[in-house]
């Protein structure tokens, strides 16, 4: 009898222990782990082709002889960094380098034995991006920097064909431009853009030409269009697409 009433005891003392451990507050589950933010933030490198234009007048004493613009086929490549701030805001940094092959000729007005070339090789800028997203996968930029394009304005004697050097190699100036870029994958975007390099003025002097010398001056404008792509990577989180 003694067994049956411990037994009793035991099976009223774990029916009451089981009762309030049910009565306790159960311990959250940890939240899982936040999803990837998406960010523009990174280091990227690509190519591009595009559409490079360029402006030459070559005046003597103010006085207009060449004025031509031609255009070509432009390619090359970039690479930069950007960093995305107060939630839309994008700030980055870039070096371009593109190659192409322009060039326009036409007889001087002034010295009618005299063809003018005008030439342009490459150009490269190291500019600066400030861009809004409008969305995680898309962006609006405009860029501000430095341009340079190595070109080269040249006479030819049309009857010895002896070459009279004129615009020196390398020309530089602000460049400015506008674009957007599309992240359609976690690591690839594609962007289109425009610039302009506003090239300072330049006076040269052909000390063969005329009599005792002509002085000169050479004035540009180069414009580009550019389609590309980006590697992106480095970046915090992953954009959606």
């Amino acid at each position: 009898m003694n067994k049956a009433i411990l037994a009793g005891l035991a099976a009223v003392t774990l029916i009451a222990n089981s009762a309030y451990a049910a009565d306790l507050p159960r311990k959250a589950l940890p939240p899982p782990p936040p999803a990837p933010v998406a960010t523009w933030t990174g280091c990227y490198l690509g190519g591009n082709v595009g559409w490079a234009r360029v402006e030459t007048k070559l005046l003597f004493n103010n006085v207009d002889d060449f004025s031509r613009s031609a255009d070509g086929i432009a390619g090359g490549g970039q690479i930069g960094c950007d960093y995305q701030f107060a939630s839309n805001w994008v700030f980055g940094v870039q070096a371009m380098f593109d190659g192409t092959n322009i060039g326009v000729s036409r007889t001087s007005v002034r010295f009618p034995n005299q063809t003018i070339h005008a030439d342009v090789n490459w150009f490269g800028t190291v500019t600066a991006r400030l861009g809004y997203a409008f969305s995680p996968s898309f962006m609006l930029y405009s860029k501000f920097g430095w341009g340079t394009y190595e070109t080269e304005v040249t006479l030819v004697n049309n009857a010895t064909f002896a070459e009279l050097s004129g615009g020196g190699k390398n020309r530089s100036g602000f460049d400015v431009g506008v674009g957007g870029e599309w992240m359609f994958t976690p690591n690839l975007s594609l962007f289109v853009e425009w610039d302009h390099i506003f090239v300072k003025d330049q006076d040269i002097f052909f000390s063969s030409l005329g009599v005792g010398g002509t002085p000169a001056e050479i004035r540009r404008d180069f414009d580009k269009v550019l389609v590309g792509f980006n590697w992106r990577f480095g970046g915090y989180g992953r954009a959606a697409y």
